[in-house]
């Protein structure tokens, strides 16, 4: 369908033929009518209809057309605040050559086209997003080019960069005094952000200006700070201070993390191999005021004097990296702004202590890792193995991570059903484990949470011998975290204790 054309440009929409289904879990989006899981998530996709995706699709004359794009996308920039072309290719159809950009048809609007003022908490959340992305741009040395209402798209809960078209690659010979013109963008975006809070429109003075009376106190020097015609703000600082505002006006006055754990070696089982760890960060946090903890469920395997050694040592691993690193000064820059790049070194750095380990002992050993790191409402996860993560709530459970095992994987493809899945000869064979090789992969979730909602963080022990539904009822039921996991594991293990049993539950108290 033709959505618009002149002599240089046309733009049409475009559908493509082959049906998909998308997941109500993870919204996730997998190939094939008769999929019956997720290919992302595992979930179920009971009453989903298949569906076909819908592309803008771009034309204009000359091989320099979406230049900007193209370069973007030969450098392989992936992040969720940058909404980039699927493809950006030159044919020659009729005559001359035409390039062509490929876009999802977008389901979220520009700012430009909401209402203003908005709520301060949605502008904030819409600031961390953009903040974030512009960092990672400045990181690989982009320059945007254009900081405008006209390149952001966002709704209620998300906010990405659009339209691309001028961004620039900064030399190497002006990457020392490219510094000025970052700074330029960090204003630009304060500004920005300071018009769709306000609804006032003036762009070209500093933020101060244009604050609010209900603004916090935090948030007024930071836009201050940012606002500034030569500010030296980092795009990752601004990031992180909008993230520290945001965080401190979701949370609830009195809001507490209360936390439970529980680990035992179940009725079959001589060796418990599984380690835990629970470590409180609040007191790090000063004047950030924001709850805080790193959570461990490490699942050892290789037998006496190697599983338990090598979830030992993960723990002992990550215990000290948090204690050095995220109970020292500098806290607020590190936990709101690289808190998923600190949890991947750190358990990289465990996996590195375990791999030096079993080679020294000449020995099979490694283990499963599951961790939270948890600031504020905000909770940041790790995976490596088929440990889990689950989200509980009042109206349900639902797993957040993704196992790294063969059962799993055959699922994925759909050549086996998740019922079969759990009756499966070779459902305890995994592919991923801490230690096993130099490098690993880890796999990373965010997750936030409101009071009266918890992360479950567990061995294959319980999610193995306990239905999803009885985890819930239990947690659901159970006076205290604590109660809870206790509850869990007792079930565990009547219900057979074919495996060591932990549990750690993470639950915000409103």
């Amino acid at each position: 369908e033709i959505r618009g054309a002149n002599q240089n440009h046309h733009v049409y929409l475009a559908e493509d033929l082959a049906p998909m289904r998308q997941c109500a879990n993870c919204g996730g989006v997998t190939s094939g009518s008769e999929e019956r899981f997720c290919g992302h998530c595992g979930t179920e996709l009971t009453g989903s209809s298949p569906i076909h995706r819908r592309y803008l699709v771009q034309e204009r004359a000359g091989e320099n057309a979406f230049a900007s794009e193209r370069r973007l996308l030969a450098m392989a920039l992936q992040h969720p605040g940058l909404l980039l072309p699927l493809a950006v290719f030159s044919e020659v159809p009729y005559g001359s050559e035409r390039t062509y950009r490929v876009m999802p048809e977008l389901s979220i609007s520009l700012v430009k086209a909401v209402a203003v003022p908005q709520p301060l908490t949605t502008v904030l959340a819409w600031g961390v997003s953009l903040a974030k992305a512009m960092a990672y741009l400045h990181q690989h040395q982009v320059i945007m080019g254009s900081v405008d209402l006209e390149h952001i798209a966002a709704d209620g809960k998300r906010a990405m960069w659009t339209g691309l078209n001028r961004t620039e690659v900064i030399p190497p010979e002006e990457r020392a005094k490219a510094g000025v013109i970052l700074g330029e963008e960090v204003r630009r975006l304060a500004m920005v952000l300071a018009y769709l809070a306000t609804g006032k429109q003036r762009f070209e003075v500093p933020v101060t200006q244009i604050g609010e009376p209900g603004w916090p106190e935090e948030l007024r020097l930071l836009m201050s700070d940012a606002g500034q015609p030569s500010t030296t703000l980092s795009a990752a600082q601004f990031a992180a201070g909008l993230e520290r505002v945001l965080a401190s006006l979701r949370q609830p006055e009195r809001a507490r993390l209360a936390t439970g754990s529980r680990t035992e070696v179940g009725s079959v089982r001589s060796l418990n191999e599984d380690s835990l760890l629970t470590l409180d960060l609040s007191r790090a946090l000063g004047d950030a005021g924001a709850m805080g903890g790193l959570y461990v469920v490490a699942d050892g395997m290789g037998g006496h004097a190697a599983g338990d050694v090598a979830s030992q040592l993960t723990v002992r691993t990550m215990a000290r990296l948090a204690t050095e690193e995220l109970l020292s000064p500098g806290i607020d820059e590190v936990t709101y702004s690289d808190s998923a790049m600190w949890l991947e070194q750190a358990v990289k750095g465990a996996n590195q202590a375990v791999y030096q380990a079993r080679k020294s002992a000449n020995s099979d050993m490694g283990t499963t890792l599951v961790a939270a790191l948890v600031f504020g409402v905000r909770a940041t996860l790790a995976n490596v193995g088929d440990s889990r993560c689950y989200h509980l709530s009042p109206e349900g459970i639902r797993r957040i991570t993704v196992d790294h095992s063969l059962v799993e994987r055959l699922v994925s493809i759909g050549q086996i059903t998740r019922e079969e899945a759990a009756t499966h000869p070779q459902r305890n064979v995994i592919y991923r484990v801490i230690g096993d090789k130099p490098e690993v992969e880890v796999d990373i979730y965010v997750q936030h949470l409101r009071p009266a909602e918890a992360l479950l963080l567990c061995s294959d022990g319980l999610s193995g011998m306990v239905s999803e539904q009885s985890i819930w009822q239990l947690w659901l039921h159970a006076g205290t975290p604590q109660d809870a996991c206790d509850r869990m594991v007792a079930a565990a293990d009547q219900a057979g204790g074919e495996d060591n049993i932990s549990a750690i539950i993470v639950e915000v108290i409103g």
